[in-house]
């Protein structure tokens, strides 16, 4: 938990919470459950967030929960004299693109892959961001709302994919710790109504454009999809009984966006794609999961997508496994 000092510091100035870019439930979680602690203190802050909202379940949870996010693109200008706080993420990773300055803090719960300079950061190996912010809660012996609750509840569920993938110990305390203050009907509500129709049209094309290499299988949306929906399509590939590696990947805007899941202990999906991508793009994750992006700059030069990432991949492969 942020010290004493750091405490005083943030009432002098204005303090951002920054999610990653396109955020995710544990995102705007583990913002709002920070912003929440930060009150009972006498410290107002401001969430923010880069990219689009692009779920619908998203902005149920926004709106279920009273979460108040503001595009980072309305404080462009503010961000070097303020204290910016960031969550779920990291400075210089792929799914944040911004200048934060030099008074930062970091709060995150995925590997490094990148040096960068803080003011204080905790950055664990853990399931879910949002458990890091319920043991603040603990720490300070402070009581967390009913929807902060429900919020970072939600979180744990959706980044750990209910306590399936990447979960600890420290996830499931943290989790009880606060379950009897959520409103777990909402948390549940949100949590079954995940896809609309239209996603299904995403899902017709990864399966017409399935590719296995042994146990690795790739599949590409060859239109713009949501970066959440890509990483449900991946857990879905994941979860057939040939693949214990799954690599799915669409366009998105300018850029082309992977979520890569494993199974397999003996594969880190994030020193994969970090690897993989390294060149050409930016990426990592967790073992279990991890995310990245081709740049425009590189795409320009990118005759077939599809055999570019497949080799890209499987070489990266070859030179971390083999």
């Amino acid at each position: 938990m942020f010290t004493k000092e750091h405490l005083e510091h943030f009432k002098t100035k204005q303090v951002f919470i920054h999610t990653h870019d396109f955020p995710d439930p544990d995102a705007f979680a583990s913002a709002f459950g920070l912003q929440s602690l930060l009150e009972n203190y006498g410290i107002k802050s401001i969430i923010c967030y880069g990219g689009e909202i692009e779920r619908s379940s998203l902005i149920k949870m926004v709106e279920e929960f009273n979460i108040e996010v503001t595009p980072r693109t309305k404080y462009d200008n503010q961000f070097l004299n303020a204290v910016n706080i960031l969550v779920d993420s990291q400075i210089n990773n792929s799914n944040i693109t911004f200048n934060p300055g030099d008074d930062v803090y970091c709060i995150d719960h995925h590997p490094i892959f990148s040096d960068a300079k803080y003011v204080w950061q905790d950055i664990r190996p853990v399931g879910a961001c949002a458990s890091i912010i319920i043991s603040y809660y603990k720490e300070a012996n402070i009581t967390v709302t009913k929807d902060a609750a429900s919020a970072l509840c939600y979180g744990i569920k959706m980044d750990t994919n209910d306590f399936n993938r990447g979960c600890t110990m420290f996830d499931i305390e943290m989790f009880r710790e606060i379950f009897e203050y959520c409103d777990y009907n909402k948390v549940t509500y949100i949590n079954q109504n995940q896809l609309v129709l239209n996603d299904f049209e995403a899902f017709r094309a990864a399966l017409k454009n399935i590719t296995i290499y042994g146990s690795i299988g790739f599949a590409y949306i060859p239109f713009k999809c949501p970066s959440t929906l890509v990483a449900i399509i991946s857990d879905f590939l994941l979860s057939t009984a040939e693949v214990t590696v799954s690599i799915v990947y669409s366009r998105l805007d300018d850029v082309v966006k992977f979520s890569i899941r494993s199974e397999d202990k003996t594969i880190h999906a994030g020193r994969l794609i970090h690897e993989a991508l390294k060149d050409i793009g930016n990426g990592g994750g967790h073992p279990t999961m991890a995310g990245g992006v081709i740049y425009k700059n590189y795409l320009d030069k990118i005759s077939n997508l599809e055999s570019t990432v497949e080799r890209v991949f499987m070489g990266a492969y070859e030179k971390l496994y083999k």
